[in-house]
């Protein structure tokens, strides 16, 4: 199962991390997988492109079956919330068809 977690802090979201294979091998997780790879690097890509924060400071780790982006409390914004937000939509819409597959949490840091 994919498990994302949303860093929280005060109401705003810092960041988040995916985790782990939906289901390996299964034809639906590898589908559920692609889709939360998609939204996930879509968010990354978008916060390097479209807002000019680089890979270092938003400190972006990537591997296999792993994905994560962490910003620094100043670096937060309007424009960072509103990508997070946006991604948080498409992945839990994956999650209300697929939720044998995906389990989604906010955590408070």
């Amino acid at each position: 199962m994919t498990e994302v977690s949303f860093f929280v802090r005060r109401g705003k979201i810092l960041g988040f991390l995916a985790n782990n294979h939906a289901g390996e091998g299964d034809e639906t997780g590898e589908i559920v997988c692609h889709g939360v790879s998609a939204l996930t690097l879509t968010c990354a890509l978008s916060m390097e492109d479209l807002l000019s924060i680089d890979e270092d400071t938003m400190s972006f780790e990537q591997s296999e079956a792993y994905v994560s982006i962490r910003l620094p409390e100043d670096v937060v914004s309007d424009e960072t919330e509103l990508l997070f937000r946006s991604m948080k939509v498409g992945l839990k819409a994956i999650e209300g068809a697929y939720e044998n597959y995906i389990k989604i949490e906010t955590q408070e840091v």
